[in-house]
């Protein structure tokens, strides 16, 4: 008997797991990094680019609204006109992160296991830039997502949440829902 009701108990543990992290969700906290360069891709055949400077982002949103926050990390010019965002339409699922900041869509796709994007894996990316080879372009992001970035630039966008095991399809909505039922608080409608 007990062993059965074990197996039901497991069975029933995993199918809700499943459920749980194949759900989107508007609420999540994220980090991670925003890279820009003035040779219009990530890698350069030719001389080194004139302006290159990385940023911290965090990005916290609840029922799909929240807000992104760019740091200067790297010593150079800034040339970010805006450093807070406020973001809306925030979803994440288990491969793609969707917002709109500055009445813009963008979307970032996960990367799992990238050769070409290995310093990004486990993280959500979105790339693009003028002279960017296919390789180099991931979700719907680009320069003039971000006041100030001429749009001759490269940027890439990278976020993850801050416990996420390495190269695994991220379980993001577990651990919010986790948290959640634990403090007995219903899940914000989406």
């Amino acid at each position: 008997m007990i062993l059965i009701v074990g197996a039901v108990a497991g069975v029933a543990l995993t199918a809700g797991s499943i459920y749980l992290n194949a759900s989107p969700t508007g609420t999540a906290s994220l980090t991670g990094t925003l890279f820009i360069s003035s040779a219009g891709q990530l890698t350069s055949a030719g001389p080194a680019p004139a302006y290159v400077a990385t940023y911290n982002v965090s990005l916290a949103a609840i029922a799909g609204t929240g807000t992104m926050n760019l740091t200067l990390l790297s010593n150079t010019t800034d040339v970010l006109q805006q450093h807070e965002f406020q973001i809306t339409n925030f979803v994440v699922t288990p491969n793609n992160l969707t917002m709109t900041f500055l009445g813009t869509n963008v979307s970032l796709g996960w990367i799992n296991n990238s050769t070409v994007w290995n310093s990004l894996n486990a993280t959500y990316t979105g790339a693009w830039g003028p002279n960017a080879p296919p390789n180099e372009l991931r979700g719907s992001i680009g320069p003039t997502n971000f006041p100030g970035v001429p749009s001759s630039y490269y940027v890439v966008l990278g976020v993850s949440i801050p416990s996420q095991p390495q190269d695994d399809i991220p379980f993001v909505v577990a651990p919010v829902w986790a948290s959640l039922v634990h403090d007995a608080v219903p899940p914000p409608k989406d």
